[in-house]
C-alpha cells in the first residue's frame, strides 16, 4: 500500500512540475530612465496620435472564428421593457456612498481600459487610453496628463502608447503606472513609472524596459500587472510582427521588478525576466497576476491563466514565482487545476439599436484576489445554458494542500456582462470570503454601463451574493468611427479596496455617454458586514446568577432593537430600541427574575433583520 502511495505521489510531481522548462533571466538592463515633475504644465493636453483608428490594437485572441459562429446562432429577444436585475437579501447590498464621472466628455480612449487605484490620503489616479488623470475623492481633477507626455521625448518618434495598468502600494504609500508603447518589434517598450512620495502631482521616476528582450520581430502587447512586499510583476502577450490572430502569439513573459529601486529612482531597476512557460510544449498565454487581498507581507506571488480561446474547458493553470527579485532564487513553478464548472469563449454582445454589438473578448482571466489561503478570480465566459455573456467567479481553496477549485457564473436573463475584476471587501482579516465584484453591463434594453455585486459565504458555507447594483446607466449607443458594428466595449475594468477604511471599496468602470463614446465612471462603495464587531460582542459572567454586563461595540451609527429570547423563541425583554452610536457600549442586565434555563440576548437591525446573538445561562 505504502508503495502504491509513493507512485501516485510521485507521478503527480511528474505531472505537475515535469514539464515547467521556465527560464529566468536577471541580467535586464533598463532601455531609458527619467523623471517627470507633474506639477509642471509642459506637454500636458498633448494627446495620442491614433493608429488605424484605434488607441491600442486588439488584444490577440484565437477565439475569432468560434465568436462568428455564437454570433450566427444568437438571435434578439422580444424583451421591450428595461431589464431587471436578480435578486437577493437586501442586507448583502453594499451602499454607494459616492459617483462621479471620471473624464471630461470628448476624451475617450478606444477601447477606454479603465485602471484606477486610490491612495490612504485619498489621491485617486484614474487611467485610459490614452490619458491619466488625478483627482481627490470629491472628483475635483488635480492633474491631467497624456500618456505621451509622460515619455518626455525619452524613446523618440512614438508609434501608439496604450494599455494604462495603475496600482497603489500601501505599504510604501506609492503609486506605479505601467502602459505599452509601440505595437512592432522596431518599436516596444514597456513603461513603468514610480512616484517619489506619496504626493502622484509630484515628481514620478520612469523607466522604458524592452518590449522584446529576447530579440526577433516580436511586441509586448496586454500588460497586467500586481505586487507584493518587495517586487512589482507585470505579464504581457509576445506577438509577432505582422502576422494573424492565429500564428502571432508567441509566449507569455512574467517580469520580475524590485519596486525600492523605482521609488528611490535609481539609474537601473533589479530584475527577472521569467520566459519559456509552456505545458505539454505549447505556451501557456495571458497570465494574470494574483493580488494580496489585505496582507502584503509575501515573497511569493500567484498567478492564473486558463485556456481562453476554447468552446468550453475546465483547465486552470495556477503558477507561482517563490522568491523575490533580490534574494536571486526566485523560481517559477506550475500547477495544473480543473475547475467544477466549465468556461467558454462569449457572444459579441447586442446594443439596445439593431445591427450595433460589443466586442466580449475571450475568457482569460483578467483579475483575481489572494486572501486567507485562498484565491478569488474573474473572467467572462458564455452562459452555460444561453448564448449570452456572464462573469466567471472562481474561488480556489485549500491552497496549502491540493487546491480545489469551485466556480459560479454570475448573469443576468436580459443583459450581457463582461470585463470583471475583484477585490477584497472585508473589514477585517477573518472576513475572508469578502469579495466586490464589478463590471460591464449592456443590454437590448439597456445601453452599456457599469455594475457591481457582492459576494461573501453562508453560515454552512455555500457562496451568496447580492443582487446587481447598477452603478451608472449609459446614456446612449456606443458608436465611433470603427468602421466595424462590433464596437470596442473596454479591454478591462479595475477595482481597489481603500486600505485605511475597511469595508470601503473604489472602482471604475464604463459607460456609453452622450456623445456616443465609452467614458469613464468612478464609485465609492461601503460593503455591510455586519454592524457590530466580530469578537466584541460580549457577555460576563457566564453562566450568570444576578445580573451580566453586556459590551458591543457598533461599526456605525443605526436604529437597532436589542431583545432577551428564550429557547421556545419567544420574546421574554425589550432591552433596548433605540439609536446606537458607532463605538463601543455597555450595559447592566438584571437577571435576578429569570427562571433557571439558556437565553439569547439578540441584535437587531432597523428592518429588523437579526444581526447576531449571545447565549446567556442563568442559574
Amino acid at each position: 500500500m505504502r508503495g502504491s502511495l509513493l507512485l501516485v505521489f510521485f507521478f503527480l510531481f511528474f505531472l505537475v512540475f515535469s514539464q515547467n522548462k521556465t527560464k529566468r533571466t536577471s541580467d535586464i538592463s533598463v532601455y531609458k530612465h527619467w523623471q517627470i515633475d507633474f506639477g509642471k504644465n509642459d506637454n500636458q493636453l498633448e494627446l495620442s496620435r491614433i493608429k488605424n483608428h484605434e488607441a491600442a490594437p486588439v488584444p490577440v485572441m484565437r477565439s475569432n472564428q468560434l465568436k462568428k459562429v455564437l454570433d450566427s446562432k444568437r438571435k434578439r429577444t422580444s424583451v421591450k421593457s428595461k431589464s431587471s436585475y436578480l435578486t437577493s437579501s437586501e442586507d448583502l447590498r453594499p451602499s454607494i456612498k459616492s459617483s462621479f464621472n471620471g473624464m471630461p466628455l470628448g476624451i475617450a480612449g478606444i477601447p477606454n481600459d479603465n485602471t484606477m487605484a486610490i491612495s490612504n490620503g485619498g489621491f485617486i489616479i484614474s487611467a485610459i487610453n490614452t490619458t491619466v488623470t488625478i483627482l481627490n475623492e470629491q472628483g475635483e481633477r488635480l492633474a491631467f496628463r497624456s500618456l505621451y507626455g509622460m515619455t518626455n521625448r525619452q524613446l523618440g518618434l512614438l508609434d501608439r502608447y496604450y494599455d494604462p495598468k495603475v496600482i497603489y502600494d500601501p505599504l510604501s504609500d506609492r503609486f506605479i503606472l505601467v502602459f505599452l508603447e509601440g505595437s512592432n518589434s522596431s518599436d516596444t517598450r514597456i513603461v513603468v513609472g514610480f512616484t517619489e512620495t506619496n504626493d502622484p502631482t509630484k515628481v514620478w521616476n520612469f523607466y522604458a524596459l524592452n518590449g522584446k528582450p529576447l530579440g526577433g520581430s516580436t511586441w509586448s502587447d496586454y500588460p497586467i500587472i500586481g505586487h507584493n512586499k518587495t517586487d512589482l510583476y507585470i505579464t504581457v502577450n509576445l506577438l509577432r510582427d505582422n502576422e494573424s490572430w492565429q500564428e502571432g502569439f508567441v509566449e507569455s513573459f512574467i517580469w520580475q521588478v524590485n519596486k525600492q529601486d523605482g521609488y528611490d529612482g535609481n539609474e537601473d531597476l533589479r530584475q527577472n525576466l521569467f520566459s519559456g512557460i509552456n505545458y505539454n510544449d505549447k505556451p501557456v498565454w495571458s497570465i494574470c497576476p494574483v493580488q494580496p487581498g489585505l496582507n502584503f507581507d509575501q515573497e511569493n506571488m500567484y498567478f492564473l491563466s486558463v485556456r481562453p480561446d476554447a468552446k468550453s474547458n475546465d483547465t486552470l493553470f495556477l503558477h507561482e514565482i517563490t522568491n523575490s527579485t533580490t534574494s536571486g532564487e526566485a523560481q517559477h513553478k506550475l500547477k495544473v487545476l480543473t475547475t467544477d464548472i466549465p468556461y467558454g469563449v462569449p457572444p459579441s454582445a447586442y446594443q439596445p439599436i439593431v445591427g450595433f454589438k460589443l466586442q466580449t473578448n475571450d475568457t482569460r482571466v483578467l483579475s483575481a484576489v489572494y486572501h486567507d489561503n485562498k484565491i478569488h478570480y474573474v473572467q467572462s465566459s458564455i452562459l452555460t445554458d444561453d448564448i449570452r455573456s456572464g462573469v466567471y467567479h472562481g474561488i480556489i481553496s485549500s491552497m496549502n494542500v491540493i487546491p480545489e477549485v469551485k466556480g459560479k457564473i454570475i448573469f443576468s436573463n436580459e443583459l450581457d456582462f463582461a470585463y470583471p475584476s475583484i477585490a477584497f471587501a472585508g473589514e477585517t482579516v477573518s472576513d475572508n470570503h469578502s469579495m466586490l465584484i464589478t463590471f460591464s453591463h449592456v443590454g437590448e434594453n439597456d445601453y452599456a454601463g457599469t455594475s457591481a455585486v457582492y459576494h461573501n459565504k453562508s453560515d454552512g458555507l455555500e457562496s451568496i451574493y447580492s443582487d446587481v447594483i447598477r452603478l451608472k446607466s449609459g446614456d446612449s449607443l456606443i458608436n465611433t468611427f470603427v468602421a466595424d458594428t462590433a464596437e470596442r466595449w473596454g479591454d478591462y475594468t479595475d477595482i481597489q479596496r481603500k486600505y485605511n477604511e475597511p469595508g470601503v471599496v473604489w472602482l471604475c468602470g464604463s459607460y456609453g455617454d452622450s456623445l456616443g463614446k465609452n467614458n469613464v465612471w468612478i464609485s465609492k462603495l461601503k460593503v455591510k458586514n455586519g454592524l457590530i464587531v466580530k469578537d466584541k460582542f460580549l457577555v460576563y459572567p457566564n453562566p450568570v446568577e444576578s445580573s451580566v454586563e453586556v459590551s458591543i461595540t457598533f461599526k456605525d451609527d443605526d436604529q437597532v432593537t436589542i431583545q432577551l429570547i428564550d429557547v421556545k423563541g419567544s420574546v421574554v425583554k425589550e432591552i433596548l430600541n433605540e439609536p446606537v452610536y458607532k463605538g463601543n457600549a455597555r450595559f447592566l442586565l438584571n437577571t435576578e427574575e429569570l427562571s433557571s434555563g439558556v437565553y439569547f440576548l439578540t441584535v437587531y437591525d432597523q428592518k429588523g433583520q437579526k444581526i447576531d446573538s449571545q447565549k446567556i445561562i442563568v442559574r
